[in-house]
């Protein structure tokens, strides 16, 4: 490898020259271009042009991401775009959305990791959430992705060689409903990623791939981790009124939280963990 001298206010600085493909590029024009790109996704009224563009941006991002240097890069100034990290920092989601005019949306995302030489390992994540039926059921590939926000990802499970990564998650959806998404990526022992589990997830006795909770858009329901109990912790949904039920945009938070707990190898549910009814409503409540 050769070496090159540069002399910066007065120091003499050596430097090994990076060749080929390993030479990192410089970001910034990139970013500049991808936030032009993202101005021009907002100012266009054309749904088919800004998927265009938002493809522009997802190759321009993996482009940069190849680099090893890049993996903790953190884009600051993308103030559309959202990053989140595995524990330990053994992966990481790059993402995003796009809102058509008619109160829909698609998303986009990354899935990276690290790597010591020249390239990052990395999936492109498909949203194909329109086309699948029955989505709890299903299990999907990078290419079939049941997309959404996520903001948080649980320390891993192994189970019989492949590790298993519990996913929370947000949808948008429509004007008339929102969704709380409870995923599971599976990386899998011949270095494939896969969305949704058999059977991992048990609500109400029935078995699912991944727990989707569909509610008004106009309600905001709880889905978290609760560090200390280490369970997954939810609102509890119901209709404001009984002939209501199947019409999600009725359905709204009441006054108690489940649970879903790890067993062996999958999550079950837990029922009335909580109970946050007001007191005066309590004493009017009859026994």
């Amino acid at each position: 490898m050769r070496i090159c001298a540069f002399i910066v206010s007065g120091l003499l600085l050596f430097l090994p020259e990076i060749s080929g493909k390993q030479k990192p590029m410089p970001f910034s024009p990139m970013e500049h271009s991808i936030i032009q790109t993202f101005k021009e996704i907002r100012e266009t009224e054309n749904d088919s042009l800004a998927l265009l563009m938002h493809l522009r941006i997802v190759e321009m991002l993996e482009e940069a991401m190849e680099h090893p240097e890049m993996y903790h890069y953190p884009f600051d100034s993308l103030k559309t775009v959202g990053s989140l990290y595995a524990p330990r920092k053994k992966f990481r989601i790059i993402q995003w959305n796009h809102a058509f005019h008619d109160g829909t949306h698609r998303y986009f995302a990354l899935l990276i990791f690290p790597s010591r030489t020249y390239p990052n390992s990395m999936f492109r994540l498909i949203d194909m959430s329109d086309l699948i039926e029955r989505p709890d059921k299903q299990t999907l590939d990078t290419n079939q992705w049941y997309g959404a926000l996520y903001y948080k990802i649980l320390p891993k499970k192994r189970i019989k060689g492949d590790i298993y990564y519990t996913l929370l998650g947000a949808d948008m959806n429509t004007l008339d409903t929102k969704k709380k998404i409870i995923d599971v990526l599976v990386l899998k022992k011949d270095g494939t990623a896969q969305f949704g589990a058999d059977d991992f997830f048990e609500l109400n006795g029935w078995f699912k791939n991944r727990v989707i909770f569909e509610y008004s858009s106009a309600a905001n329901m709880y889905l978290g981790y609760n560090v200390w109990k280490r369970r997954i912790e939810f609102d509890h949904l119901t209709p404001l009124m009984p002939y209501q039920v199947g019409k999600f945009e009725y359905y709204e938070p009441d006054f108690y939280r489940d649970g879903l707990k790890f067993r062996k190898k999958h999550w079950k549910h837990s029922k009335r963990i909580h109970n946050y009814e007001p007191k005066s409503i309590r004493r009017m409540t009859p026994k």
